[in-house]
């Protein structure tokens, strides 16, 4: 039995030189990787560019030779008086040379450096051969050979004046290339920074909104770039984390209100309640019945309390599902309802549109706030005060007003009358059994169907509040 250990994998160990180079080229900024490539690809054509203009070159040059060669071996070359005279001879830029059928040979224009013979072959036209062994220059000839009853003659001519030719090409080439690399290198840092100063903005942009500012929102550019794409992809999602997380705060808010305002307002009936328990406990009172009723009285303050701030809070922060609500029929419902629990009132509906008033919303809510109203006159009026629902139009607006004919109120409660728990010294007293959180809801229910309410009052004259709802547009 053998036993097999495997050694534990180097990480390090799987990283070919292709993945490091890929991770090593993740590093490089996005603006140098394309000055890169574009130099690289402007640097690649010019040297592709000068390679075809060198081959062209060399080969218009070497097929000016040819033709140079073919003319003189076809003219003066085999002439006879060019070997019987010493006062002719080739040009200067010619080597000639004659090899007789028994071995002798006459060379013309002979200098330090010669072509190979050897190298050379006849009758196949025009030819490079290297230079002869011992010439003081390396460079090659272009030759040719033929045969004419025996006799070998060669022309030749040194490749140097077309090899220079060449070489300053090159350079020229080489020289040109460079500026031209260096003129696209700068023209390229140019353009790209100002290509990409959009992303630096977004860039910006980002950093203050991780900052804290929300409100800052990326610049827009035009929907046909890339970048205006991308902001405008930006500014969608900005606009809904920027929702997500104003509504994730006002819950937050919601949720932190409803608590301290629970434990503000239970704070007074659980003292009360505390005290009855204290007090017969003590024996300072021995009637059981007086103490449970306290008890119970402070117990469904607690639970009007209560109710009433879930209310406010579901107002709040809860959904309504609207639909188009008819609010002439809306108000003689709730006329109806109210007269049946206020058998000895005057609660009465007028409208004064000349048609049905239509707006969009939630019948339950709406009809909630109109009890509210009804009931806030009723209760709060006066024992013989009378309410009245008055509806009338305006613009594209329906307005909803319910009156009273009660005591009224002062300007500086009527300026507080929306706030929670607010109570007026005498009528809205803690004693009545309200929680002070009616017309808050009231409030918070009217402005989530988009609407407006106001309070209008003078002392003995009576109260108006005036609701302002959009009018539902029929199709």
């Amino acid at each position: 039995m053998t036993a097999s250990m495997t050694a534990p994998e180097n990480p390090h160990a799987q990283v070919t030189p292709v993945g490091r180079f890929r991770q090593a080229a993740r590093g490089v900024p996005l603006r140098t990787r394309i000055i890169l490539l574009v130099v690289g690809i402007a640097g690649l054509g010019l040297l592709v560019n000068a390679i075809a203009v060198s081959s062209l070159m060399r080969e218009v040059s070497y097929s000016r030779m040819d033709q140079e060669l073919e003319s003189a071996m076809n003219s003066w070359a085999q002439t006879a008086e060019l070997f019987g005279s010493i006062t002719l001879g080739p040009p200067s830029d010619y080597y000639v040379v004659r090899i007789f059928p028994d071995g002798s040979h006459m060379v013309f224009n002979q200098s330090d450096s010669a072509p190979d013979l050897g190298e050379t072959t006849i009758g196949i036209g025009p030819h490079t051969a290297s230079a002869a062994p011992g010439s003081s220059s390396s460079v090659p000839w272009r030759v040719i050979a033929i045969s004419d009853n025996g006799t070998i003659t060669v022309v030749g001519k040194s490749l140097a004046p077309e090899s220079m030719l060449l070489y300053r090409l090159v350079i020229v080439q080489l020289v040109i290339g460079m500026l031209i690399v260096v003129a696209i290198l700068l023209s390229s840092l140019y353009l790209v920074n100002r290509s990409l100063r959009p992303l630096r903005e977004v860039e910006k942009t980002a950093k203050s909104i991780a900052g804290g500012d929300l409100d800052r929102r990326v610049p827009q550019w035009p929907m046909t770039t890339e970048v205006g794409q991308l902001a405008n992809a930006l500014n969608i999602m900005l606009e809904q984390l920027q929702a997500s997380i104003l509504s994730a705060q006002e819950k937050e808010s919601q949720m932190r209100r409803f608590v301290g305002d629970a434990s503000h307002e239970l704070r007074t009936p659980l003292t009360s309640v505390k005290g009855y328990s204290e007090l017969y406990h003590s024996g300072a009172t021995r009637d059981a019945d007086w103490v449970l009723s306290k008890i119970s009285g402070e117990a469904q303050r607690m639970s009007v309390l209560v109710e009433d701030l879930l209310s406010l809070t579901r107002a709040e922060g809860q959904q309504m599902e609207k639909r188009p609500v008819d609010v002439l029929e809306l108000s003689l419902s709730v006329a109806s309802s109210m007269r049946a629990a206020w058998p000895e009132r005057s609660i009465t509906v007028v409208n004064k549109t000349g048609s049905l008033p239509v707006v969009e919303g939630d019948a339950t809510r709406l009809h909630q706030v109109l009890t509210n109203l009804v009931n806030n006159g009723l209760n709060h009026g006066g024992p013989d005060a009378s309410v009245e629902i008055e509806i009338s139009a305006e613009g594209g607006s329906v307005l909803v007003r319910v009156v009273d004919d009660g005591v009224g109120m002062t300007a500086e409660d009527a300026q507080h009358i929306f706030e929670r728990f607010y109570r007026t010294d005498t009528s809205r007293s803690r004693a009545s059994g309200g929680s002070g959180l009616g017309l808050a809801i009231t409030k918070s229910l009217v402005e989530g169907h988009r609407g407006t309410i106001t309070v209008d009052s003078e002392v003995g004259e009576g109260t108006v509040f005036t609701i302002t709802l959009p009018s539902r547009m029929e199709d």
